[in-house]
């Protein structure tokens, strides 16, 4: 029987004031983000997307995953909507964001803010995956955390951990194909970094042409897994606090204006 798509990360103290709904980079599974996840606001419900193969879901074979993106989608989605109504935030990275995108332009009427990390408008980023090496993608899985250094040494292991990565791009590109239609109606925060090499920064002001319903950006120091470093955990919680605020001026974030 197949696990949900979703699970709590961090429960709320007392009556939850928001929901923030956590998805990762490819290969990796939510508790990635926990130290994200533990400086959102103590009143916010904090929740993980976990595909097959990884975490909680390990015993279900990444195979099972649908190769149809909508159904990825649909699948998130059903839970979610299931959920209490609370102000509801998508934050995602990297590939994370093309799911959280997608899920955004299937439904927007859930959501009160989108945040995209890593994420550019348009099928450069998925499509340059697609030709990475197996060195490559060992570089990306020791710099995304997550994959201790004895996996990546062992030989099983190894070919496990690539294989699962390469499904999770294949997914990328094809939710890529989902998550470029069309304007998002939600309000939308993107994200980066200056010296991101598999994200260059100058690929992500095209969301301004797309944001349909408002825009905040911001770049930070670093590569493409800035939020994994301090001091921008904390900065990227806040972004996301913002986010569940509705970007409001009153969101008790210090944030520099959009670079855009």
């Amino acid at each position: 029987m197949a696990g949900s798509w979703t699970a709590v990360l961090r429960a709320a103290q007392g009556q939850p004031e928001a929901r923030v709904v956590l998805i990762p980079h490819a290969g990796a599974g939510p508790n990635v983000l926990m130290p994200l996840a533990e400086r959102l606001p103590a009143g916010y419900d904090v929740l993980g997307v976990t595909l097959p193969g990884r975490e909680r879901r390990f015993s279900e074979s990444f195979k099972e995953t649908p190769s149809d993106p909508h159904a990825v989608v649909e699948g998130v989605l059903d839970e979610l909507v299931a959920l209490p109504p609370l102000p509801t935030v998508l934050f995602g990275h990297s590939m994370g964001a093309a799911l959280a995108a997608a899920i955004a332009l299937a439904k927007p009427e859930p959501f009160a803010g989108l945040v995209l990390s890593a994420y550019p408008s348009g099928g450069s980023a998925a499509e340059r995956a697609g030709r990475w090496s197996d060195e490559d993608l060992v570089k990306i899985m020791r710099a995304g955390g997550g994959t201790p250094d004895e996996i990546l040494a062992s030989p099983f292991w190894r070919e496990h951990v690539m294989a699962l990565l390469r499904s999770d791009l294949t997914l990328g590109l094809r939710l890529a194909q989902v998550s470029f239609l069309g304007p998002v109606a939600v309000p939308l925060t993107v994200l980066g970094a200056h010296d991101d090499q598999l994200v260059p920064s100058a690929e992500l002001p095209a969301w301004r042409e797309r944001a349909g319903a408002g825009l905040r950006a911001r770049m930070f120091d670093g590569g493409h897994f800035y939020l994994l470093e301090e001091p921008h955990v904390g900065e990227v919680a806040a972004e996301i606090a913002r986010a569940c605020l509705g970007n409001r001026e009153d969101a008790q974030v210090q944030a520099e204006e959009g670079p855009w």
